[in-house]
């Protein structure tokens, strides 16, 4: 079974690289958007907790999303930089750090937490 999970994963590279050589790289995020939201909703929706799948989505779907080109993308962008926006107001000063220290502390202590206290898939 190992085999076959590592051929798909070698297969997924290669096909995702085919399609972005070939100048599908937007629906290539558009397909990476999905899943990830997917198995966010998935890892939640197992025990009602986002454990580290959906963690780790969080923290990647919002970079999928900005480099998208679109008017839903677009205000989707501007909301998260609005959520930003008041993260660095409100936090920033508490913490006592520049912005990237911020938000490098956030996805530093999320991951962290993640692991400690939420088993992967809801386990």
């Amino acid at each position: 079974m190992k085999v076959l999970a590592w051929f798909g994963f070698v297969l997924a590279i290669i096909g995702g690289a085919g399609l972005v050589g070939a100048g599908y790289a937007t629906v290539v995020q558009v397909i990476a958007v999905l899943g990830v939201l997917t198995v966010i909703g998935i890892d939640i929706y197992k025990d009602k907790t986002p454990n580290q799948y959906a963690v780790i989505g969080a923290f990647v779907v919002p970079s999928l999303i900005v480099g998208m080109n679109g008017k839903a993308t677009e205000k989707i962008s501007d909301g998260l930089t609005s959520l930003w926006d008041w993260a660095d107001r409100n936090l920033g000063d508490w913490v006592g750090t520049t912005t990237v220290g911020l938000a490098l502390a956030a996805v530093v202590i999320s991951f962290l937490v993640s692991h400690k206290a939420m088993p992967r898939g809801g386990r």
